[in-house]
């Protein structure tokens, strides 16, 4: 009879422990979340230890709030033209590649991941590859945004 109610009890514990789900959780002097509509942001202050690792161009930093998610990347010009840009990732040069010649300007903006404007340019009657100087600004991910009339199409582009 002892061994039944063990063998229970055991099948019990095991199922209430099998049930629990590790959360992540941070002890911190402040910290919140907020949402808008479609924007959502998490944020945390006072993580204790923190340490950064770099080995040449790549840099691993410990810590809660590690995730970036990035949903949507505007794409809406309605064109025949195939444009392509290349070579990602660039080091000091990208080429923005229109496969047909385009009938009116078309305006170039370079952004940095929290949508600082770096550069501007302007593309007319784009008939070949058009280059773009990258050597000034440091590594990093940026967008490439063309803007032709009230379309426009953003890439991501690579800075080594």
């Amino acid at each position: 009879m002892k061994r039944y109610i063990l063998l229970i009890f055991s099948i019990f514990l095991g199922l209430y422990v099998s049930a629990q789900t590790p959360k992540q959780e941070v002890i911190a002097s402040a910290g919140g979340y907020n949402t808008n509509g479609t924007l959502a942001i998490s944020w945390t202050l006072g993580e204790t230890i923190i340490p950064t690792f770099t080995s040449g161009s790549l840099i691993l930093t410990h810590g809660f709030q590690q995730d970036i998610w990035i949903t949507d990347v505007e794409k809406n010009i309605d064109s025949p033209v195939k444009i392509t840009v290349f070579p990602n990732p660039a080091s000091d040069n990208i080429n923005i590649l229109f496969d047909e010649p385009t009938d009116t300007e078309v305006n170039v903006y370079l952004l940095d991941s929290q949508g600082k404007l770096l550069k501007t340019g302007v593309i007319e009657n784009a008939t070949s590859e058009t280059e773009m100087n990258l050597q000034d600004i440091p590594a990093g991910i940026y967008y490439l945004k063309l803007v032709k009339g009230n379309l426009s199409n953003v890439y991501k582009v690579v800075k080594l």
